[in-house]
């Protein structure tokens, strides 16, 4: 677990930032083979597509495919695979990066079973059926991270899509404690702190 969070320390992640025609040129290439493929935009990712931000860090998805069709079609498409790892598959394309994360398992997150009920469908790109994790998961996610820029993260989506904080703080407390989110207390309180603070201000 402690190497799949250094994975997302900034010095494993693209030296530069991430845009919406980045992701388009991934989405577009893997679109090209034709084959069904199931993918959750999440962290930064989620939030370019929404235009929530105008980059991010790299390119993350949740897959319900299993490993085996995404090596094949990666190795296809030219993709390089840096980390078989399945916590986090990482791939490169050029120098762009690209984290793959199955099973509805995410930072030693397991998500509820009506994880894909409550995401968003985005749009299809050829056979590729694009959604958004659900705002309250990814959120959570960050939350277990809870980096500086992760709080700010989690705010602006807070605040741009509406979501119920309680609700939020509900969902977090019934996986936190069967999850590997360390100090879980503190961080959403540091979190609920931050969020009221700007509520204020």
């Amino acid at each position: 677990m402690k190497r799949c969070i250094n994975m997302y320390e900034n010095k494993y992640k693209n030296i530069g930032l991430t845009s919406s025609g980045d992701l388009e040129i991934f989405l577009n290439l893997i679109a090209a083979l034709n084959e069904p493929l199931e993918l959750f935009a999440i962290g930064g990712t989620a939030m370019v597509l929404k235009n929530i931000k105008e980059s991010t860090k790299d390119i993350d998805f949740l897959t319900t495919e299993k490993y085996e069709k995404i090596k094949r079609m990666f190795n296809l498409a030219g993709l390089k695979e840096e980390s078989p790892v399945k916590a986090c598959n990482i791939w490169r394309l050029d120098g762009l990066r690209i984290d793959i994360f199955y099973d509805g398992f995410i930072m030693g997150i397991p998500f509820p079973e009506d994880w894909r009920k409550l995401s968003e469908h985005i749009k299809g790109i050829g056979k590729i059926r694009l959604n958004i994790l659900n705002w309250y998961d990814l959120i959570i996610t960050k939350i277990s991270r809870s980096e500086k820029r992760d709080i700010e993260d989690i705010i602006a989506i807070i605040k741009s899509q509406k979501l119920d904080f309680n609700f939020l703080k509900e969902r977090y407390y019934s996986i936190a404690e069967t999850s590997l989110i360390s100090d879980f207390d503190y961080k959403f309180e540091h979190l609920e702190a931050e969020y009221d603070k700007r509520k204020t201000n």
